[in-house]
């Protein structure tokens, strides 16, 4: 099983200082197992085991507590987009851009 924050507001990838709310997306077998919502940023740390962006923000924190920091493809992807993306391995490393 992989955990997935997401900040989203009305359920699109938006930058954390954007987000209304931030999304704990389990993904199990490739599936959506079930998705939890927190109110802030920091509820994610040591929680999640990537965390995503549409755009560069300020990934450092989740890095020290061993979560990998992705980002979309493209901007207004929604959380299914996002999940199907990463089992393509579509979305991209901090380190590959």
């Amino acid at each position: 099983m992989f955990i997935l924050g997401i900040p989203v507001k009305d359920d699109v990838c938006v930058l954390s200082k954007e987000a209304d709310k931030f999304a704990k997306v389990f993904v199990n077998e490739g599936k959506i197992e079930k998705i939890d919502y927190v109110q802030n940023r920091d509820d994610l740390l040591g929680s999640v085991h990537f965390f995503v962006t549409p755009k560069e923000e300020y990934v450092f924190d989740f890095l020290e507590t061993g979560a990998e920091p992705l980002m979309t493809p493209r901007d207004g992807m929604n959380i299914a987009e996002i999940v199907e993306a990463f089992l393509f391995r579509e979305l991209y490393s901090y380190g590959s851009i």
